[in-house]
């Protein structure tokens, strides 16, 4: 799960830097739909879940907190940050706040393998 949860913190991020550089070609691949702004809220929504059930998850296995701080980040910077900076730095603290989300299922990841077995 947390690479998945890292796969799709790193599409989250990608979408939202290149979306504004492919704004213009996405009328001529008919792809009209990425730019709408439900899609954006779409990829948060699905990180955020993901992180929040492989954080917890995790949280119970290795009983760090790490991860969670990088992921309450990331959620921060996507959920508060983003919408109420200019359309120049949104890009940015796009970056930062997917990066956040992948740094910690990163260390959730770490810490948890081998650990998930030999739970009580």
């Amino acid at each position: 799960m947390d690479f998945a949860g890292m796969g799709l913190s790193a599409a989250c991020a990608v979408h939202c830097l290149l979306a504004p550089a492919l704004l213009s070609t996405i009328p001529l691949a008919g792809l009209k739909f990425i730019s709408h702004e439900a899609v954006e809220s779409g990829m948060i929504a699905l990180v955020a879940l993901l992180a929040a059930f492989t954080f917890l998850n995790g949280y119970r296995i290795h009983q760090r907190i790490g991860h969670l701080v990088f992921g309450v980040i990331g959620l921060a910077i996507l959920l508060l940050l983003c919408p109420t900076v200019g359309e120049s730095i949104e890009p940015i603290a796009t970056l930062f706040g997917g990066s956040a989300f992948v740094i910690g299922h990163f260390l959730n990841w770490k810490w948890s393998r081998g650990k998930a077995c030999h739970r009580v």
